[in-house]
C-alpha cells in the first residue's frame, strides 16, 4: 500500500504541473491577442484620420495686410484659403487679442461685429475672406490675425498674423536752405532741408544731378526728429569731397551748374522732393604781392624779384630803361652845345 502511494504522487504531481502550464499559457496567449486587437485600432485610427486630413481639409492660408496706409484711408485686409471639399464654420479678426469682426456662413446673419476702440468695420465691403475698416487712425498700427475654422467632425483651425503701419502725412513741402549759391573747388558748404511733423518720422536723402550722396568724412549727414516735431536734416560738403571733385574735373569751360535735391520719404507712400541749382566757379585764388602791401620791401633776391611777381620784375625793368634813355639825352644835349 505504501508502495502504491508512493507510485502515485509522481503522477498526480505531474498532472499538477501540466494543468498550472495549460494555464499560464492561456494567459499569454489572451494577453497577446488583445496586444494585437489595440495596435490594429490605433493603425485603423491613424489611417482613417489621415485619410480624412488628406481629402477634406483646411490648407494655403494666408493673408493680406496693407504694409502702410495714410491716416484717414479706407483698409481692406484679407484671408485666402482652400476649404477642398470640406464646409466653413467661421472666420474671425483679431486687432491684437480683440476679436472686431466674425463671420459665420450658418447663420442667418452670417457677419458678426465686436466692439473695438477705434475700428469701424465697413459690413458692405467685408465677407467669408476679406474685412474693410474705415477711416483708420494711428491707434490702429499694430498686428492683425486672421483665423479660419473648418466645420463637423474636425473643426481643423489655422491662423496668421501680419503688421499695418497707420501714416500721418507731413503738412506742407519740404524746404531747403543753403549757405552758397556758387562754390569753389577749396570752399565748404552747407545745405538743410525741413519737413513738417509725420508719423513715423520722414527720411531725408540727398542727391546731386541725381546721385545719392552718403555720409562720409568729407559729406557729413546729419538728421534729427522728434515725435510730434518737424525733421530736419543737414549736409555738410567739404573741400575735395568725393562728390564734388568729380564735378570739377569734367567742368567745362564756362560755368556750369549742379542740381542738389533733398527727398523725403516715408516707407513707400509718400515721397516728395525739393532741388536748387548751385554753381561752380574753378576761378583760382587771388594773391597779391607782398611789395604792393609795403612788405618784406627792404629785402632784395638774387632774381631781383622777392615774390617772383611779374608785375614787380617789369618795374625794375623799366626803370632800368629810363635810366638808360636818360643818359643817352643827356650825352645828345651836350654834343649839340659843343658844336655850338
Amino acid at each position: 500500500a505504501e508502495e502504491q502511494k508512493l507510485r502515485q504522487q509522481p503522477e498526480m504531481a505531474s498532472k499538477r504541473n501540466g494543468s498550472d502550464g495549460g494555464a499560464r499559457r492561456g494567459c499569454g496567449a489572451g494577453a497577446g491577442a488583445l496586444h494585437a486587437t489595440f495596435n490594429m485600432l490605433a493603425l485603423s485610427w491613424i489611417i482613417i484620420s489621415e485619410l480624412l486630413l488628406s481629402v477634406h481639409c483646411l490648407k494655403d492660408l494666408k493673408i493680406f495686410v496693407p504694409e502702410a496706409v495714410i491716416m484717414g484711408n479706407a483698409a481692406t485686409l484679407s484671408c485666402q484659403y482652400d476649404l477642398e471639399q470640406a464646409a466653413l464654420y467661421a472666420v474671425r479678426w483679431y486687432f491684437g487679442q480683440e476679436e472686431f469682426y466674425r463671420y459665420v456662413p450658418r447663420e442667418a446673419k452670417p457677419t458678426f461685429v465686436f466692439a473695438v476702440a477705434g475700428i469701424n468695420v465697413d459690413l458692405t465691403n467685408s465677407d467669408a475672406t476679406s474685412v474693410t475698416l474705415k477711416g483708420v487712425t494711428r491707434e490702429l498700427t499694430g498686428t492683425y490675425q486672421c483665423e479660419v475654422s473648418e466645420d463637423a467632425p474636425l473643426f481643423h483651425t489655422e491662423i496668421r498674423s501680419a503688421y499695418m503701419q497707420v501714416i500721418e502725412l507731413p503738412k506742407g513741402d519740404p524746404v531747403l536752405q543753403v549757405g552758397k549759391k556758387v562754390i569753389g573747388v577749396n570752399d565748404n558748404f552747407k545745405a538743410v532741408c525741413t519737413v513738417g511733423p509725420s508719423y513715423p518720422p520722414a527720411n531725408i536723402s540727398w542727391y546731386i544731378n541725381g546721385r545719392r550722396i552718403h555720409n562720409t568724412p568729407l559729406q557729413r549727414i546729419t538728421q534729427n526728429s522728434y515725435e510730434g516735431s518737424p525733421t530736419f536734416s543737414s549736409l555738410d560738403i567739404y573741400p575735395h569731397s568725393q562728390v564734388l571733385m568729380g564735378f570739377f574735373q569734367v567742368m567745362p569751360k564756362y560755368q556750369p551748374n549742379i542740381m542738389l535735391q533733398c527727398e523725403v520719404s516715408i516707407l513707400h507712400v509718400f515721397h516728395k522732393s525739393v532741388q536748387h541749382p548751385i554753381g561752380l566757379s574753378n576761378a583760382p585764388p587771388t594773391t597779391i604781392s607782398p611789395n604792393l602791401l609795403g612788405l618784406e620791401g627792404s629785402k632784395r633776391y638774387a632774381n631781383g624779384d622777392p615774390d617772383n611777381s611779374a608785375l614787380t620784375g617789369a618795374s625794375q625793368r623799366c626803370s632800368i630803361c629810363f635810366g638808360a634813355l636818360g643818359s643817352l639825352s643827356l650825352a645828345l644835349a651836350t654834343l649839340t652845345v659843343a658844336q655850338l
